[in-house]
């Protein structure tokens, strides 16, 4: 059962990793000339479901997405307790790594080439004085739309990694990893995974195409997410407190 759950996971996480192994074949760069879509406005829209507070939001959307499996109600409530120490503890593991490698955000690179001011100048402000500084910037900008203006002044931070990629792909573990412990093989538990399956790889596309993340951003956080879940569902695994203990939906 082991085997089967680090295979489900390493099948996901190589989906995953689609999209910066694409950016990277293809020599892929972000632009910032790159005229936005109607399309681009609905993946902001996906992007701002990773994003504080709506990440409040999708979170319990998707842990009430699991109620319906679970017979003991009790049980229901130790996964959700599961599902929130797992987003606390790959969202701390970020914030640590964020300021230790202190990376510039492709866009914050763009502002300051264009200023002619350094990323380390950039970053020596506060957050809301960098906001301000970007929100002078932008007026002079007027073929980017206000929304991804909007986005820019308040995703002020560091590049590397990415939170949006590891909540995104820790959704997705989570999704997968309790459908496999569970023996979950319902339609609707298959549903659910294809629908936050597509929802994770429009959220990492979604890093790249705002310039808000390189590929290795993304590829670094999926895998960082991809260990932290192996070993929460290892420890699950071990203390076999979920095991068969789902509703007649398992199968």
């Amino acid at each position: 059962m082991v085997t089967n759950m680090l295979k489900r996971l390493s099948l996901y996480t190589l989906l995953l990793c689609i999209v910066p192994f694409f950016a990277w074949i293809f020599a892929w760069q972000w632009n910032a000339n790159d005229v936005m879509t109607n399309f681009d406005y609905a993946l902001y829209f996906l992007t701002e479901s990773g994003s504080v507070p709506y990440a409040i939001i999708t979170c319990g959307v998707l842990a009430l997405c699991f109620y319906p499996f679970f017979l003991d109600k009790k049980l229901w409530v130790k996964a959700v307790m599961v599902m929130a120490f797992s987003v606390i503890l790959t969202q701390g593991i970020k914030s640590v790594l964020k300021n230790i490698f202190t990376e510039p955000r492709p866009y914050v690179t763009y502002v300051a080439e264009q200023t002619q001011t350094s990323t380390e100048s950039f970053y020596q402000r506060d957050r809301e004085q960098r906001s301000l500084f970007l929100q002078h910037f932008f007026q002079t900008q007027s073929t980017i739309p206000s929304w991804l203006k909007y986005h820019y002044e308040k995703e002020v931070g560091y590049s590397f990694p990415s939170g949006h990629t590891i909540f995104a792909a820790g959704w997705l573990f989570l999704v997968v990893g309790f459908t496999q412990l569970l023996g979950l093989r319902s339609m609707s538990s298959k549903i659910l995974i294809a629908v936050v399956t597509i929802w994770s790889v429009l959220m990492l596309f979604s890093r790249l195409r705002f310039g808000m993340h390189y590929p290795i951003d993304l590829f670094v956080s999926v895998l960082l997410s991809f260990v932290v879940h192996i070993l929460i569902f290892h420890f699950l695994q071990k203390k076999t407190i979920f095991i068969n203990n789902c509703t007649s939906k398992c199968g």
